[in-house]
Order: C-alpha cells, then sequence, then structure tokens
C-alpha cells in the first residue's frame, strides 16, 4: 500500500530565499510558503539572533496548548508575542507588509534573506543572515546525526 500525503492548508515553510523589498515595505514570499487564502501572521523580533520571526495562526495555537510550560510562563510568552509582534496580512499574490519599525531596527531595505524555520519563518537583513547561518550549521551539525541527518 503506497504512503499518503497528508495535506494541510499551512505550508512547511523550507529553503533560504533572497527577495526584494519595495519602498512600501512589501516583500513577496515563495509561492511554495503560500496558504491557499489571504492569512494573518505575526511579526516579532526573535528573541535569541537579529531577524523577525513570522508565525502563523497554528503557531500561536501551539503555544497557547503547550502543556510543557507553566501558566505563568504561557501568560508571559504570550504578553511578549502581544506586546513585541504586529499582525501582518499575507496576501493572496503572497506579499506582506513589513511594519516600518521593523524595517528601521533590522536595517530592512533593498533586499531581505527568508528563511524556513519549518513552523515559522524568518526574516533577515542578508548582512546578518551570513555569519548566523554559519554558526547555526555549526551547532546542527552535533545534533543531526541523532536525528539521521
Amino acid at each position: 500500500m503506497a504512503d499518503s500525503i497528508q495535506n494541510n492548508s499551512a505550508p512547511i515553510f523550507v529553503g533560504e530565499f533572497c527577495h526584494a523589498i519595495d519602498g512600501k515595505h512589501r516583500i513577496t514570499v515563495p509561492a511554495n510558503w503560500r496558504f491557499e487564502e489571504e492569512v494573518e501572521l505575526i511579526l516579532l523580533p526573535a528573541s535569541n539572533k537579529p531577524c523577525l520571526k513570522a508565525l502563523p495562526r497554528a503557531e500561536i495555537d501551539r503555544i497557547r496548548s503547550d502543556g510543557k510550560i507553566s501558566q505563568a510562563q504561557r501568560a508571559a510568552l504570550l504578553q511578549r508575542i502581544g506586546t513585541l509582534g504586529r499582525r501582518v496580512i499575507l496576501d493572496k499574490s503572497g506579499r506582506l507588509t513589513i511594519p516600518e519599525t521593523f524595517c528601521q531596527q533590522f536595517k530592512l531595505s533593498d533586499e531581505v534573506t527568508l528563511t524556513g524555520a519549518i513552523e515559522t519563518f524568518e526574516v533577515w537583513n542578508p548582512g546578518d543572515f551570513g555569519p548566523h547561518r554559519d554558526r547555526n550549521m555549526a551547532i546542527s551539525e552535533e545534533v543531526a546525526g541523532e536525528f539521521g541527518l
């Protein structure tokens, strides 16, 4: 019996892409990262690296229901997301607008690097991403073998 592919309306974010950012701070996400319809995402600064995280609703729901953290930790984390995050719409054409404050904070102009993180994706200044990629690859090499990768 052949294995079946389970389809879900939420994409899996994989790959690394360089895209232009226009004068209105809009970027176009890769076609295979798009949802079947216009969706709301939360953009917020990452806690441990100089980039923006894009969180779809499913990721917010996962955090809300995570039983591994205490209620106080969950409340604090949700408050962090609510305080630092900004709602953006990924339109049917695959575009989203990055708020001006984030463009200034992360020096996003001309081009951005978009990187997949499976359930989320990240938006980087290309100059910041290269050094991060090198460090991240070194760290991931330590555990990749444990997963047969």
